[in-house]
């Protein structure tokens, strides 16, 4: 981002600090409470966290190895270090990317799916108003805990007020995801769900929630070539069938 662009939007998000992971322990990420690293949370953070869901342990493990410790269901051993499960890497990876699902789905004036509701807890909404304020009320747990507050500070490089968010933590890993996945899910255009592969993406405009929509991968854009000549040939053929009645 550039200087008069951060000038434009004083609201940033913190880096994010961590203690240290080591290696793995079994089922668990070895984590080194006398060691904190930071480290600019950049694009790809969000995307390469919610991957994790259905990651492998040598997968989490590379990506705690960057990131750092969630600092979360911890289990203290000697020499302050600690171990953290990674099935709560896997958890956390998995509601977040409901969440995110969900999100699209709202955006695109649809209510998600019955499946995501009850990976979330919750009864499938029967309108857009109580969809919305469910998304809203797992937002607010999801918030609380990642233990995630604004913080007001002075930045001398540009000589102005920051506002970012930050966490009450060891660790403002989720911290900084939570607040990732609040923005995707209130971008402008908002992000929807592809009607043929099913995964999210970010259309260049809100489709209509009538029309199936499609996003740029080549199997979906076939796809989308596919159902067009399919709906074409259905109109033309109705409207054969209208001209002979007459």
């Amino acid at each position: 981002m550039r200087q008069d662009d951060k000038r434009d939007r004083p609201f940033q998000t913190a880096p994010v600090f961590a203690p240290r992971v080591l290696g793995i322990q079994g089922d668990y990420l070895l984590c080194d409470g006398n060691h904190t690293q930071s480290k600019s949370a950049g694009t790809g953070l969000l995307e390469g966290f919610l991957d994790l869901a259905g990651g492998s342990n040598d997968e989490v493990l590379t990506f705690a190895k960057r990131w750092g410790a969630l600092n979360i269901s911890t289990k203290p051993i000697p020499g302050m270090k600690f171990l953290e499960p990674i099935s709560t890497w896997r958890f956390l990876a998995g509601r977040l990317s409901t969440l995110r699902r969900i999100g699209a789905e709202l955006n695109s004036e649809k209510l998600g799916s019955e499946i995501d509701w009850r990976m979330l807890g919750n009864e499938a909404p029967g309108s857009l108003p109580e969809g919305r304020f469910g998304l809203m009320s797992q937002i607010r747990r999801l918030v609380s805990k990642a233990k995630l507050r604004p913080r007001l500070y002075w930045y001398d490089a540009l000589g102005q007020w920051q506002i970012d968010h930050d966490s009450e933590s060891r660790s403002n890993l989720l911290a900084v995801l939570t607040i990732q996945l609040m923005v995707t899910i209130a971008d402008k255009d908002g992000a929807a769900i592809c009607s043929h592969c099913h995964r999210w993406y970010f259309p260049s405009k809100r489709p209509a929630s009538t029309k199936r929509n499609y996003c740029q991968r080549e199997e979906c854009k076939r796809s989308a070539w596919r159902d067009s000549k399919r709906e074409l040939r259905r109109k033309e053929g109705e409207g054969n069938v209208q001209t002979k009645t007459r």
